[in-house]
């Protein structure tokens, strides 16, 4: 059995720390069962919750682009760089306000985010994606125009998450390649539904607008916890 799981309002309290599943986590690895982080967080993010957490895991990284499994490391999607200059270029001839997350002042992506200052410099080091702000109106007419020139976008807390050639859905195809077993997939948002998709048996934590997969009320350690709890004593039920 593998867990593949997203970290935020799932994994991490409103302190964005793992450390409250400790205990619970490496519980599961005890029984055999694996886990498999699957975020939109950068990959020093993702190994700093799992040091937290005390275990080593597979992981995906920047919403698929970086996956590390098995050894291995695969790496698909355009670059920070490539994206950046995309990103300027369309926001200057559509007269749109954007500020870029990994240029902005630490103690604003704090007031904006709660991330923890020991954090922040780990959020900001991205190889596959921008995350950024749009100052102002025009924010869906800008979107729709960066999809249109093939990017992903999607919207999580303050930021936009933009990316493109490498999804979550597909790292949850790689990483099976090198683990096999039941998936059951933990997310909260619209962009876990790529990852869902490709899962057994599918959670969604406090989200009511989908009816496609098995729903949790709450979201954080707590909940994530307790459908973990259930979701396995059903499927060993």
């Amino acid at each position: 059995m593998i867990i593949f799981s997203d970290l935020d309002n799932c994994m991490l309290d409103s302190r964005y720390t793992a450390s409250e599943l400790r205990n619970f986590v490496r519980g599961l690895i005890s029984r055999g069962i694996k886990l498999a982080i699957v975020s939109s967080k950068t990959e020093r993010e993702i190994i700093y919750h799992l040091e937290e957490l005390g275990i080593a895991a597979a992981y995906a990284a920047e919403n698929g682009c970086l996956i590390v499994v098995g050894g291995k490391r695969y790496e698909s999607g355009t670059t920070s760089d490539v994206i950046k200059k995309d990103l300027l270029k369309l926001a200057q001839i559509s007269g749109v306000e954007i500020e870029l997350l990994s240029e902005m002042e630490n103690e604003e992506i704090k007031r904006l985010t709660n991330l923890p200052e020991h954090i922040i410099p780990l959020a900001k080091e991205r190889d596959f994606s921008q995350p950024f702000r749009i100052v102002g109106c025009n924010q869906d007419k800008f979107s729709e125009e960066l999809r249109s020139l093939g990017y992903s976008v999607m919207l999580g807390g303050r930021f936009y998450q933009i990316s493109k050639g490498c999804s979550k859905g597909k790292a949850v195809r790689i990483i099976r390649k090198h683990i096999s077993g039941y998936a059951i997939g933990i997310g909260e948002s619209e962009n876990d539904f790529p990852m869902l998709d490709e899962c057994d048996y599918p959670v969604i934590l406090r989200n009511e607008c989908s009816s496609k997969y098995r729903r949790f009320k709450g979201y954080g350690p707590r909940a994530w916890e307790k459908a973990v709890k259930k979701v396995i004593e059903e499927i060993n039920g």
